[in-house]
């Protein structure tokens, strides 16, 4: 029996097309709500860039910044900041300005430089352009996750010279960046023990590498059909993409709605 379901934002829940949840999604979750099925999201955002989903139905909480700030009915149920050594790497990665990287703190959100690739990012998903401040100013500060502009052909300049991060990616441009004990299925395992639910009575929707370990880690995993195939091969099922209406296809496959 399902008592649990988290969904992945971007290119899962909200369509990068429109910039919202499809309608028949939306109706979906209105139904597993009325049946006294939990709903949360699970994403690599902070939870100032969801200010434009929040408020389209009343989840019951949040995983955010991949994992790392996770909370519920006002209260913060996972914690887990970046250590200090990890910013000193990722500030010298950067370097001058050698790659566009913007700094969420469990707050304050800042990146050092602005390219077309952060341009096309803030486009993508609809949100402000942070502020620019120096990388170093991320030293000795509460840093939560990272976002680095950097294709697979230059990830280097980040992976040679990172050995205390980990990272994961869910776009062909850019990295997300958490420590290593990071990753959506720990917050996802602090909001289920907070609410008593098994591992097994959860569900998950998602569609980037950086949602592996989140689809793993429930009793069904629903991967996007616009996800890669090594999301597709770790997921339990597969359906349509958001803007098919992969979401209510999936939950009427298994019998939610």
């Amino acid at each position: 029996m399902v008592k649990a379901v988290f969904f992945d934002v971007d290119g899962t829940l909200v369509s990068f097309r429109t910039h919202t949840i499809p309608d028949s999604a939306l109706a979906a979750l209105h139904t597993l709500r009325e049946k006294g099925i939990k709903l949360f999201l699970a994403t690599g955002r902070h939870r100032a860039m969801l200010r434009q989903v929040e408020p389209l139905f009343p989840f019951d909480g949040a995983v955010t910044l991949s994992g790392q700030y996770c909370y519920a009915g006002g209260e913060v149920l996972h914690s887990s900041p970046m250590p200090p050594e990890a910013v000193e790497e990722l500030v010298a990665a950067t370097g001058d300005g050698a790659f566009s990287c913007i700094f969420l703190e469990g707050e304050d959100i800042y990146l050092n430089c602005v390219n077309d690739y952060t341009r096309q990012f803030i486009s993508d998903l609809y949100i402000d352009m942070p502020p620019v401040r120096p990388a170093d100013y991320a030293l000795d500060r509460t840093v939560y996750q990272a976002v680095t502009f950097l294709t697979r052909e230059n990830e280097g300049l980040l992976l040679d010279r990172a050995p205390h991060l980990k990272t994961t990616r869910w776009h062909p441009n850019f990295l997300d960046v958490i420590p290593p004990s990071g990753g959506k299925d720990r917050g996802i395992a602090a909001i289920l023990a907070r609410f008593g639910i098994a591992p097994e009575e959860a569900m998950a929707f998602g569609d980037g590498e950086n949602d592996l370990s989140m689809l793993r880690c429930v009793g069904t995993g629903v991967a996007m059909g616009s996800a890669s195939g090594e999301v597709k091969a770790g997921a339990d099922y597969v359906t349509g993409d958001v803007d098919e209406d992969g979401v209510a296809a999936a939950l009427r496959h298994f019998g939610l709605v």
